[in-house]
């Protein structure tokens, strides 16, 4: 059970529309795309709909109660442990997923391997579901986890046009969301690694350009930083780039500095 058929199911139970369904926490169209499993819907939008619906949370969400985990809870701790470049949690919640043609237990394992620094083989048909058309989506009502995991499935070439399009239609980003700041700031690091890694300098430059525009707040602040990374890399500021890891290494993020490339040695 996935949460867009229990969203059906429940819906139809209670004699809903879609429209009745959405109640205006999101589009209706949207919503028509979350319960056929094209598009993901946050936990606070989703618990804001169910409300606004006077649905039981408990009810809802007692189906995914079989393993202990719920799927929302499960996807949050993978986005959370990749935002924090927590190897040992990832491959704690690797363990967890038994199903290996599971969306999730491949999800994981990519943000693992991109971690690690090597690529991994995965179904097309996965590889499909985790590549995202941004184009057919409602930006307003979309977060960049999927995205910003699935950067390694694409060429340069392809992430290129989404990074643009994203940046053109930066007026539609919901950045009172935390969960859309943190998200993007995510896949911004993801597109300048690649492009740092791969030399495509002036298209980081343009990324770098956009990065500063989104308004500094204390849950972004790290990641402001790592991007500052890259900006002296990119500018060859050694002095800078040095002074950047040697605060990370104060505040204890030695492991998110191993995994970034090298200012002393180009791109590893």
């Amino acid at each position: 059970m996935t949460i867009g058929q229990q969203l059906k199911k429940t819906r139809l139970l209670f004699g809903l529309t879609q429209e009745e369904m959405s109640a205006g926490i999101v589009s209706e169209s949207f919503y028509s795309r979350v319960e056929r499993d094209k598009n993901a819907i946050t936990i606070n939008k989703l618990i804001a709909m169910l409300n606004a619906n006077n649905i039981s949370l408990n009810d809802f969400f007692k189906i995914f109660d079989n393993e202990g985990m719920p799927e929302l809870k499960l996807q949050r701790q993978i986005y959370s442990a990749f935002n924090d470049r927590d190897l040992d949690q990832l491959h704690q919640i690797e363990k967890t997923l038994s199903s290996k043609n599971d969306v999730l237990y491949f999800k994981t394992k990519l943000i693992i391997a991109t971690l690690e620094h090597r690529s991994i083989k995965m179904p097309d048909s996965i590889r499909k579901q985790l590549k995202t058309n941004l184009i057919d989506l409602d930006l307003k009502e979309q977060d960049f986890w999927d995205l910003a995991i699935s950067v390694p499935l694409y060429q340069f070439s392809e992430l290129t046009p989404l990074m643009s399009y994203i940046i053109a239609h930066f007026s539609k980003l919901d950045l009172d969301n935390p969960q859309v700041v943190i998200s993007l700031m995510n896949l911004l690091i993801g597109y300048l690694d690649r492009a740092y890694r791969e030399k495509h300098l002036a298209e980081a430059k343009k990324t770098l350009n956009f990065a500063n525009k989104i308004p500094n707040d204390f849950e972004i602040m790290f990641h402001k930083l790592i991007i500052k990374y890259y900006s002296a890399l990119i500018d060859k500021n050694l002095e800078m780039a040095k002074g950047i890891t040697d605060l990370l290494q104060i505040c204890g993020y030695q492991r998110y500095i191993d995994m970034l490339p090298q200012a002393n040695r180009g791109s590893k």
